[in-house]
């Protein structure tokens, strides 16, 4: 399947990247082009636009385009909605929804300093969300029973 969306990516854009090879479609072939671009792309290519001002797969009011593949894709894995609150407090205005979402936005803005790149960027941002998913799993983990000792 092709996706499409615009260049100059940042942390909602590399999550959703992340989340389309995970969970929606492992083989994406992922175009990056100038937003003017993206639309007449999609409709001449068959492909999937999102975060793009036209696109349904897109940021909307207090909602990331990350939540928009959740929602749309119908993801039900409980360690992406957890996901979904850190990512919602580092790229909206309430950075208040989890005690993670201000250091996630912080790695992120890091990250993309570091990286001018657009693929460089989202590779970069792969391994932290990896790492994100695994410590949201490790949250929703049953607390271990208590030994008698």
């Amino acid at each position: 399947m092709r996706w499409v969306t615009r260049t100059g990516v940042r942390m909602d854009r590399a999550a959703m990247i992340w989340l389309i090879r995970r969970e929606i479609d492992p083989a994406a072939e992922v175009s990056l082009l100038p937003e003017a671009e993206v639309m007449p792309f999609a409709e001449e290519q068959g492909a999937t636009p999102f975060h793009h001002p036209q696109a349904e797969l897109r940021n909307t009011g207090l909602r990331t385009g990350f939540d928009s593949l959740i929602t749309h894709y119908e993801l039900r894995d409980p360690v992406l909605a957890v996901m979904a609150l850190a990512m919602r407090g580092a790229e909206t205005q309430d950075r208040t929804i989890t005690p993670w979402s201000t250091g996630l936005r912080a790695i992120g803005n890091g990250l993309r300093s570091l990286h001018k790149d657009d693929q460089a960027f989202i590779g970069a941002m792969a391994v932290v969300l990896d790492g994100l998913y695994q410590f949201c799993a490790d949250q929703l983990a049953p607390a271990e029973k208590p030994t008698r000792d």
